[in-house]
């Protein structure tokens, strides 16, 4: 089916000038209103997924982001965002908040520049709020109604040349990982199996590099 929904929005950039340098700070908020929309039901038997039609009822999201961003000195910038999400749908005439969906999430990012570009380091920190779980069995609850809040960290160093730049990276640097992430995984072929229930990172840490090449303009 075609969803229909009315989308409001409202958008704010404000430039202050601190210490001859400008603090960039943007503020949104949306907000969609479904009319039609195809509900995924994961609560209302834990061993099954329903698919209905939203009939008439409430269904929405609310999103509300404040970013800002700063160079401190020279070659370093700093941004952090935070972002407020309240998400909830109409499941057997109640309405809920949307499960798997963390509550808020929040990100800060520092990136610094040596003279001449030679070299530029990143490191970014996301943080992601707890949230709702779909209903757990309750008989044989086999996880909890709630997930966790938790943090990821990344971090890339590059080496930049005249026309081309190599890099080395580290995702995921403090190993976090899902706990549980496959219910039943033991008995892949048992009514308990269920691979649906993911809230977190289910990597742990990786390293990567790379080689980019800029191609010049004609």
């Amino acid at each position: 089916m075609q969803e229909e929904a009315w989308n409001y929005g409202v958008n704010l950039g404000f430039y202050i000038p601190v210490n001859d340098q400008e603090l960039i700070i943007n503020g949104e908020w949306y907000y969609t209103d479904f009319k039609k929309q195809l509900v995924v039901d994961m609560d209302t038997d834990p061993h099954e997924i329903s698919f209905y039609e939203l009939d008439g009822e409430k269904s929405y999201s609310s999103v509300f982001q404040l970013e800002a961003s700063y160079p401190f000195f020279r070659g370093f910038n700093l941004t952090a965002a935070f972002r407020w999400m309240d998400v909830k749908t109409t499941y057997n005439n109640v309405l809920r908040k949307k499960p798997l969906v963390s509550d808020y999430k929040a990100l800060i990012t520092a990136s610094y520049q040596t003279p001449l570009k030679k070299w530029q380091f990143d490191l970014t920190s996301q943080f992601n709020g707890g949230g709702r779980m779909p209903d757990p069995d309750k008989l044989n609850p086999l996880w909890d109604t709630t997930f966790p809040a938790y943090m990821v960290v990344h971090a890339q160093v590059t080496k930049n040349f005249r026309d081309w730049s190599i890099y080395a990276g580290l995702e995921n640097m403090f190993n976090y990982t899902q706990e549980n992430s496959v219910i039943g995984y033991d008995d892949p072929f048992g009514e308990n199996f269920d691979a649906t229930m993911i809230w977190g990172p289910v990597h742990g840490r990786k390293f990567y590099v790379g080689l980019k090449y800029n191609i010049q303009r004609l």
